[in-house]
């Protein structure tokens, strides 16, 4: 109960003093200070500032998480989302990447919704990482001065910022200088081959948990790695995750469907779509596991080329092959532990 009534103290100063907006006020009597070494504007237009590279990182956000592996800044992490040793989408493949996670000896103060104020500064974080959709936990932190990196990876470039960002927090500017050229000199080969294409097969990609009505629109990420592959996304919406009606599906009539986490049958058994082109000849398509295909991060390279190799099949190249090469290369050699799971 007395942690409770903490916490609660906590979080009514936290919004008080967040009233204030540190980061973006400077007072005039306020001294000038010493310039940082370090400094990043993050998703939310503040500036975060360290005298030195993070070295005590509590990170409640998955995509950075994942970053803060490829740069090999891991040794770093001293907190993590709790969700990561609950989820079967997540745990298996981060227990490969780290010994601390398979034993569970991390601390996991919450996660961006639901995050513990106490717990997160009981671990003495010189950085903590949080979706900028969590505004309000960045502003509560930052009130008791904590430095908060927020992060936003819905579109190609936030993705790349994400990256090279942490990599000016953690000091490893030159990994992420290694990754972020690897990744757009394949993007730059793929869209040369998107352009040798005569036409273009049009594609519908539907979200995970029998959401097959909640589709990716224009202003995704997703839709990036469908133009990447050398499709035509359907969805002509100015949306990230519009829904729509069966009718439209139907009218739309996809070459082929792109399915994140669920099983085709969930289109099969629907017999109002069953002369959807795609469907007649079963080109539905899943995107599994989620962990070595998530758009938000560097490994939306996967998906682009998995739907490639759908779209345009050659019998001379397997996919795994494709996938396999770029997982080693995002995490390096503990990428080796990952390769069976894909």
């Amino acid at each position: 109960m007395n942690r409770v009534i903490t916490t609660l103290i906590v979080i009514q100063t936290m919004i008080f003093l967040s009233c204030t907006n540190p980061a973006k006020e400077n007072p005039a009597n306020e001294k000038p200070q010493k310039e940082k070494a370090i400094v990043v504007k993050d998703a939310s237009g503040y500036t975060v500032e360290l005298d030195k590279p993070a070295q005590r990182i509590v990170c409640l956000y998955e995509p950075a998480l994942d970053a803060l592996y490829m740069l090999h800044a891991e040794k770093r992490i001293t907190g993590i989302f709790n969700d990561i040793y609950t989820s079967n989408e997540l745990y298996p493949y981060y227990s490969k990447l780290d010994d601390r996670i398979l034993q569970k000896q991390l601390s996991t103060p919450g996660s961006n919704g639901t995050a513990n104020i106490e717990g997160i500064t009981m671990l003495n974080p010189d950085l903590v990482i949080v979706q900028s959709a969590h505004e309000e936990l960045g502003q509560a932190l930052r009130s008791l001065g904590i430095p908060v990196y927020t992060t936003k990876v819905e579109q190609y470039a936030e993705v790349f910022k994400t990256v090279h960002d942490l990599a000016m927090l953690t000091g490893t500017q030159e990994r992420a200088t290694e990754l972020i050229s690897y990744v757009k000199d394949e993007y730059a080969i793929m869209k040369k081959t998107a352009d040798t294409l005569s036409s273009r097969k049009k594609a519908y990609f539907s979200w995970a948990y029998g959401r097959i009505f909640s589709t990716t629109g224009r202003n995704s990420m997703m839709h990036f790695c469908l133009e990447a592959a050398g499709v035509e996304n359907v969805c002509k919406f100015d949306l990230d995750q519009p829904n729509i009606s069966p009718e439209t599906l139907m009218d739309w009539n996809p070459d082929l469907i792109i399915m994140w986490n669920d099983s085709p049958n969930e289109f099969y058994k629907k017999k109002e779509l069953a002369e959807i082109s795609a469907i007649k000849n079963k080109q539905i398509y899943n995107l599994l596991p989620m962990f070595f295909y998530n758009p938000h991060t560097l490994k939306s390279l996967n998906t682009a080329v998995s739907i490639h190799h759908w779209a345009y099949p050659n019998q001379e190249i397997k996919i795994r092959n494709t996938i396999e090469p770029i997982i080693l290369k995002l995490y390096g050699e503990k990428g080796k532990k990952l390769i069976p799971l894909i």
